[in-house]
């Protein structure tokens, strides 16, 4: 297994840079997949998770645990765009993640480009329980309070 981890952005001058990033390499795993996330401040009260690779079963849970200790911010952003496989384990993902935001009065906001993760949340009817934008430009934008919106 691999990690890596850069420096906490902890001070206001570090704004924008990244906090810290995982890889997780479980291909020893016969039919395991890979999953990387990098976590960021883009603004003082956003906090940014990039997920990269294979969203399944196996990987699941490290999603999971990522998202539910990233709520310390009023608004966290999940970008969804680099992912390259969505299983229905990555949607009971989002799922908990949204309650969980929800709960504790905050926003999740995903960034959705690929057909892959676009295509399980349309199929399965949880369009409407998210709110989805196409670029962190326009996560950063949008003033709308709330979880669900269109793309």
């Amino acid at each position: 297994m691999s990690t890596h981890f850069a420096y906490p952005a902890g001070r206001p001058a570090d704004r924008g840079k990244t906090e810290h990033g995982e890889c997780v390499d479980i291909s020893t795993v016969p039919g395991a997949r890979i999953i990387q996330f990098t976590v960021s401040h883009p603004r003082g009260d956003v906090t940014l998770v990039v997920v990269a690779g294979e969203v399944d079963l196996a990987t699941a849970p490290r999603l999971r645990d990522k998202l539910l200790r990233a709520f310390g911010s009023r608004i966290m952003v999940v970008d969804l765009s680099p992912v390259t496989f969505f299983a229905a384990a990555g949607l009971t993902t989002l799922v908990e993640a949204q309650a969980a935001a929800e709960k504790a009065h905050r926003r999740m906001v995903l960034i959705t480009t690929v057909r892959c993760v676009d295509r399980a949340i349309e199929l399965t009817g949880l369009a409407t329980n998210f709110r989805r934008v196409g670029s962190l430009a326009a996560a950063l934008a949008d003033p709308t309070p709330g979880c669900a919106a269109p793309v």
